[in-house]
């Protein structure tokens, strides 16, 4: 949690926010072409009972639930008119961390937020064992989601990461669903973080 004084016209607003939270405010400001100042008090005018801190989360929530539908929206656009879409233009186009793991479990592309999120470069993450970095639980259990995955099952798993780090436990809600499928021995499955939910 970090916490800032924002100041706009007079008006002052003191917000603690997670850094995810931050950075994302940052990136909808930059993308609207305005200073970070402006953005907080514009929706600062905007909020509730809840207050300032509450709407700014509500805020950018609702920023990634408009940017997935218009990236789904693109995405069934061009699988309609090209074929199917690269998943990994979809991890990358993600703003949540999510990761593409193969059957094996071996890590085979992560995006920036979930490079931030884990702390750690690419080097140190693709081609590692997803069992090895996290502790999965989920029911069914992991094993089961595979196999269901592997038989082609369209489902998404609900589950919860725990990882052991020096100095610090990361636990963060996910779900689990299949990317690319060809056979019970030769697929692909997605794990998308809520860091929201993560502490």
């Amino acid at each position: 949690m970090r916490h800032r004084i924002i100041q706009f016209e007079g008006r002052r607003f003191s917000v603690k926010l997670d850094d995810v939270v931050w950075r994302n405010l940052e990136e909808l400001a930059a993308a609207a072409g305005l200073r970070l100042n402006r953005l907080v008090a514009q929706v600062a005018r905007d909020a509730d009972a809840t207050g300032v801190t509450g709407a700014l989360r509500r805020y950018c929530l609702e920023q990634a639930l408009a940017r997935a539908k218009r990236l789904e929206d693109a995405l069934q656009t061009r699988a309609l008119s090209a074929g199917p879409a690269s998943i990994a233009l979809f991890v990358e186009a993600c703003p949540a961390p999510a990761l593409v793991v193969a059957h094996d479990c071996r890590i085979l592309r992560v995006n920036a937020a979930a490079r931030q999120w884990m702390r750690a470069e690419d080097a140190g993450i693709v081609g590692q064992s997803f069992e090895h970095l996290f502790q999965v639980r989920s029911t069914p259990p992991l094993a089961s989601i595979l196999e269901q995955f592997g038989r082609g099952v369209a489902a998404v798993f609900p589950a919860r990461l725990v990882s052991v780090r020096p100095g610090r436990v990361i636990v963060a809600s996910a779900n689990l669903c299949p990317a690319a499928v060809t056979g019970p021995d030769d697929f692909s499955f997605l794990v998308l973080v809520d860091t929201f939910a993560a502490r």
